[in-house]
């Protein structure tokens, strides 16, 4: 790819930007700059259109939370009184990130009694904030795996289920053989539990232990660990072993998916 420079940034500079500007984690005049130079740029940046198909795999896993019972009925009753509580110690100290989660349209009528409201639910506040730790450290993860992804020689796995649904992320392999994994929605891990992470070389090749990992209650985690290079369209799977140090997988495969290379 022929480097040009558009609004300030060149070819190279807009494909490391490429994982985090899918993901829209780039300040708003990074992404107004990254937009400019696409419009530009003769260069196809074929690595947008690849990471952003990623994304939209991952975003349609999403499960909405579901709301508390009474949740309606206690904002009702706090519109209409206009009174605003004072809310719990939690909600106090979280600040401003709290608030930034309610300024949607979907809130526009509704009063800030109301939202307050919302938010004195102590036990959902307890809960939104650890789906919000774990969101949070999840999209941090997938930005740092799409980022490797995305570098010269990189492949670039979408782990799923092997049947229906449940936990889903992406692991990145480098090159030189190293591996990047960011997962969710896994299940925790208890006593010496680990996930060992595998890579399959071919379709009759014994799989590879790469390394394994214990997952908390957020059930989200990345994970970088190093392997000499098994060439192109590996295989990547974790299962759920008793112990670390698995030799042999246990059945069942939580997730796996192809390594497929990157455009460039």
């Amino acid at each position: 790819m022929a480097e040009h420079v558009f609004a300030g940034l060149g070819c190279t500079e807009v494909a490391e930007l490429a994982p985090a500007f899918v993901l829209g984690a780039l300040e708003a005049a990074e992404s107004d700059a990254v937009r400019r130079h696409l419009a530009d740029c003769p260069e196809a940046h074929a690595e947008m259109a690849e990471l952003s198909s990623v994304v939209s795999v991952l975003m349609a896993s999403v499960e909405e939370v579901a709301p508390p019972s009474g949740l309606k009925e206690r904002i009702l009753a706090a519109a209409a009184t206009d009174r605003a509580p004072t809310p719990p110690r939690a909600v106090r100290e979280a600040g401003g990130g709290w608030a930034n989660l309610f300024r949607r349209p979907v809130w526009a009528a509704v009063s800030l009694a109301a939202v307050i409201a919302a938010l004195a639910l102590g036990a959902w506040n307890v809960q939104l904030q650890n789906d919000l730790a774990g969101l949070t450290a999840y999209r941090n993860g997938v930005v740092e795996v799409l980022r490797q992804a995305s570098q010269p020689g990189a492949q670039l796995a979408v782990l799923v289920p092997p049947q229906g649904s449940g936990p889903s992320g992406l692991a990145a392999v480098a090159a030189d053989g190293s591996v990047a994994i960011v997962m969710r929605d896994l299940a925790p891990t208890s006593g010496t539990q680990v996930y060992e992470a595998w890579l399959i070389a071919g379709e009759n090749a014994a799989p590879v232990p790469i390394g394994g990992f214990a997952v908390g209650g957020s059930g989200s985690v990345s994970f970088t660990t190093m392997h000499a290079p098994l060439g192109e369209g590996v295989v990547v799977a974790l299962t759920l072993e008793d112990r670390p140090g698995a030799q042999t997988p246990k059945p069942p495969i939580v997730v796996l998916g192809a390594a497929k290379s990157q455009a460039s």
